[in-house]
C-alpha cells in the first residue's frame, strides 16, 4: 500500500505486508494519523474498517481519486521485476522488497 500527498504528488509513505487491515494500520501508524485530513481510495473493505473508527478523517470512495496511487503501482511494477507477476524473480523476503522499493522512489525522487 502506497500514501501519496496530493500536493507534492510525492509518496510519503508504503507499507508491504500481507493481509490488507493489518497492512493499513502500519501505513497509518507510518504517516501519523493527526496528518490525515482526507483519504481518498477504492472501496476496499479495509479502509472502511480502520477509517471508519476516526472521526477526523474524510473518506473518498472513488476510483477517479486513486490515479495518481495507480501510476505510481505501475511504475514500480515496470521498473522493479520483483514486483512481477508470475516470475521467477521474486523477493524471499519482505525486507528486501521493502529495501528495493525505497530505494527506487528514493533513485526516482518520489518518496519525500
Amino acid at each position: 500500500m502506497t500514501a501519496v500527498d496530493r500536493q507534492t504528488t510525492h509518496i510519503t509513505a508504503f507499507e508491504v505486508g500481507p493481509g490488507q487491515t493489518s497492512v493499513l494500520r502500519k501505513l497509518i501508524d507510518k504517516i501519523g494519523e493527526n496528518n490525515l485530513k482526507t483519504v481518498c481510495a477504492d472501496g476496499n473493505f479495509a479502509y472502511e474498517k480502520e477509517l471508519g473508527k476516526n472521526a477526523n478523517i474524510t473518506h473518498v470512495v472513488s476510483k477517479s481519486e486513486t490515479c495518481l496511487v495507480g501510476s505510481y503501482n505501475s511504475v514500480l511494477r515496470y521498473y522493479l521485476v520483483r514486483l512481477h507477476r508470475k516470475t521467477k524473480c521474486h523477493s524471499k523476503s519482505i525486507q528486501m522488497l521493502e529495501l528495493s522499493i525505497a530505494l527506487f522512489l528514493h533513485s526516482r525522487m518520489l518518496l519525500c
